[in-house]
């Protein structure tokens, strides 16, 4: 392996549990504190085009993110998410520069719906967008969600596709945590010997099935030819359960990889922010969030019915298993409601 840097994505996944409001004069002081951890690329938020909020980490202009990362600091690398499926257009997005962020992280889909509700192919909307991209000059990371719905012959094709494009990196993204690590590493293995030299591989995990670091630890183990990215939050936070712990892997590599991350500011800044977001909507392991695993379901599922409603694991895999695959893959808090009240009224 030639070398392994730790992205943290507090300020962008973390936003899935607090809408992104973590406060306008709370950002500036998380980004200066994770810079003091010494991560290797800082992920800012996401890319969006809606109206922008000081206190919320959605950008919808390269202007705002670059007046949070002035100076930026050398030897950290700035990124920000854009989901194709809701994408700023290009044309608002200006040529990549010494002020601002260094890299953007692409979510592609491998279909997505009409209007209509039919289903179409979304790779190519998103190889076209992430071209794009490169020719902005921004370093590109490629996203797949869901690697769990490609065979073997799509995720190669896939793989070799968006190759083609010579990004920084390439992602293994367990959206909602339901693969276990035999089935990560088998999907790592896949997109290492068929991405070009020079391309970074990374990982994306979450953890409704607790697997996150121990997928982590056996990539770090594999010892790849190639360079890594391992995505993590201060504590967990994020979509679901939670991601990797950027406190965990960061004093595993400090130990195991020759890293010098600090630890310090990652438990200033739960203290500090976190915490108060915690008590207010927990993030973590839950029956909930394993019963959406295992039924390969959106997440917000148990989000809805185990914190807003209160039902337990038992009930809430009682409405996931009489969904049919669609409406468990695409949430909608209407829908959620439809499952309960028809669950409630064949109880009766």
């Amino acid at each position: 392996m030639n070398s392994v840097r730790l992205l943290d994505c507090t300020l962008r996944d973390g936003g899935y549990i607090n809408d992104w409001a973590f406060g306008e004069k709370a950002i500036p002081d998380i980004i200066k504190k994770l810079i003091e951890t010494r991560v290797d690329i800082l992920e800012l938020g996401f890319l969006k085009d809606e109206p922008y909020q000081p206190s919320r980490t959605v950008f919808r202009d390269m202007a705002q993110l670059s007046g949070l990362i002035a100076p930026k600091k050398q030897g950290v690398l700035y990124a920000a998410m854009i989901e194709v499926v809701n994408p700023i257009p290009l044309e608002l997005l200006p040529p990549c520069t010494k002020d601002t962020v260094d890299i953007i992280r692409v979510i592609v889909w491998k279909t997505k719906h009409t209007k209509d509700g039919k289903e179409v192919d979304a790779l190519q909307e998103g190889f076209e967008y992430c071209k794009g991209i490169v020719e902005r000059g921004y370093k590109l990371c490629v996203q797949p969600a869901r690697v769990d719905q490609y065979s073997d012959e799509e995720f190669t094709a896939m793989v070799r596709q968006f190759g083609a494009l010579n990004p920084l990196a390439l992602y293994v993204v367990d959206s909602w945590g339901t693969q276990y690590t035999k089935q990560l590493m088998h999907y790592l293995d896949l997109a290492d010997k068929n991405l070009p030299a020079g391309i970074a591989l990374g990982y994306h995990g979450h953890n409704n099935m607790m697997q996150a670091f121990s997928v982590a630890e056996q990539l770090l183990e594999r010892k790849l030819d190639r360079d890594l990215i391992l995505d993590a939050s201060i504590y967990g936070i994020g979509r679901g359960a939670g991601n990797l712990n950027t406190e965990l892997i960061a004093k595993y590599m400090n130990e195991t990889q020759d890293k010098e991350y600090y630890l310090a500011p990652m438990m200033d800044i739960f203290a500090k922010y976190l915490k108060k977001i915690y008590q207010k909507t927990p993030w973590g392991y839950s029956p909930g969030y394993f019963m959406t695993a295992c039924y390969n379901s959106n997440p917000n599922y148990a989000s809805y019915y185990e914190q807003e409603v209160g039902l337990t694991a038992f009930e809430i895999g009682q409405i996931l298993e009489t969904m049919p695959e669609e409406d468990r893959i695409i949430y909608s808090k209407a829908k959620a409601e439809r499952y309960l009240n028809l669950y409630r009224g064949a109880k009766v």
